[in-house]
């Protein structure tokens, strides 16, 4: 079975409710397993454009979403990390 899993893609969002808090570019989500009796970790490292919503970026639930053929991913975020260009989150499992 794999130990890593990375899924890459070129636009996403965090989103809080309706409201967009960030929107996201060339982003990267890895799914991480110490050992095989350890949880799996989802791990998000991205880029960000424009201005930042600092206040939604604080609220729960937050939400980070990227399109894809037939619809769109999305994983809760449970912490994040901001810095002066790309952000770092740990995500939750994938919500279909």
């Amino acid at each position: 079975m794999f130990r890593t899993l990375t899924l890459r893609g070129v636009s996403g969002s965090l989103n809080w409710g309706y409201r967009s808090a960030a929107t996201l570019t060339g982003w990267s989500v890895r799914r991480v397993r110490e050992d095989d009796r350890a949880p799996w970790r989802w791990e998000l490292e991205a880029g960000y454009t424009g201005p930042v919503d600092s206040f939604s970026l604080r609220q729960r639930p937050l939400l980070f979403t990227a399109p894809r053929r037939g619809g769109f991913w999305c994983w809760p975020v449970q912490t994040l990390h901001v810095g002066e260009t790309r952000l770092i989150a740990t995500l939750g499992p994938p919500e279909y």
